[in-house]
């Protein structure tokens, strides 16, 4: 039984008691003086009902094949499903009944991988052959999911192929307008030295990384030509939630590490893919 009803059982007991003592008092004792009758108004108690736990409606499990059909969609288009909301799911909103419920009907399982500080993480992961790899990882709280990450392995071979276009910089910044900040980071190490790029749009709560290679890079440079439209990405990474857990490290700003303002970065997005790049400074980066 809720606590909440339990009190007021126990108040209207204890209510009633000192009623009745108080009414046995008058029958025994003898008034010294004879009083008028007194009218007394009786307020009505309100009674709590507890209300039933809403069971989501359970989603058919859909064959492989509509299953692929389905997260493609995500992947590529993702219209029915805006920021924060990733694959069905809104941190803060959904239930964890309601996306087990959703991974259930793509024939995914989430299986439990830590708990600390009365929060429980569960991942899950699907796996399209020569394409991507996605991990999806939920912080669950109190029966809601209070944040999301999903890492996205892209295959080699496929690097420069858009198959994850819902979450292409273009994409986005028409969808969402121009990210709050942009930041760049290098990885100087052989054999295969890296870039990544990260987008924060604050305004729906997502931050979303992309890590690639180097193509072309010349020691000597001073600057370093990138082409997020067109070059290879390695993975992706898409943090939702207002408090996303572990987010990317900072990196070196926009502003600092091109010519470049937030809105000059957000029009040259808009570009044609194969004219819109743009040069890091490598003196910005340490």
């Amino acid at each position: 039984m809720p606590k909440e009803i339990t009190m007021i059982y126990k108040y209207s007991f204890f209510l009633l008691v000192i009623i009745c003592l108080t009414s046995c008092t008058n029958i025994t004792a003898t008034p010294t003086h004879i009083l008028p009758p007194v009218s007394v108004l009786v307020t009505p108690t309100f009674t709590a009902i507890p209300t039933k736990t809403q069971i989501p409606t359970l989603l058919p499990t859909l064959t492989s094949l509509q299953a692929n059909e389905k997260i493609n969609a995500y992947l590529q288009k993702n219209v029915d499903c805006l920021a924060p909301c990733f694959w069905g799911i809104t941190p803060k909103k959904t239930t964890f009944r309601e996306a087990m419920n959703i991974f259930a009907s793509l024939g995914l399982e989430l299986e439990q991988t830590n708990a600390e500080n009365n929060q429980k993480f569960y991942a899950t992961q699907y796996h399209i052959e020569k394409d991507i790899e996605i991990t999806i990882i939920l912080t669950v709280q109190d029966d809601i999911i209070k944040t999301l990450s999903a890492g996205m392995n892209v295959y080699s071979e496929n690097g420069t192929q858009r198959t994850w276009a819902a979450y292409s910089p273009e994409t986005l910044i028409e969808r969402y307008g121009q990210p709050s900040k942009v930041d760049f980071t290098l990885g100087r190490s052989s054999p295969t030295p890296t870039h990544s790029m990260a987008l924060y749009f604050e305004n729906v709560d997502m931050i979303i990384l992309y890590v690639g290679g180097i193509e072309g890079f010349l020691k000597n440079a001073d600057t370093l030509e990138l082409c997020p439209l067109t070059n290879t990405v390695n993975f992706i990474t898409i943090w939702m939630g207002d408090e996303p857990r572990h987010p990317p490290s900072k990196g070196i700003p926009l502003e600092e590490a091109t010519s470049l303002t937030i809105e000059d970065f957000s029009k040259l997005m808009g570009e044609d893919s194969t004219k819109a790049c743009f040069y890091l400074k490598d003196v910005s980066f340490p």
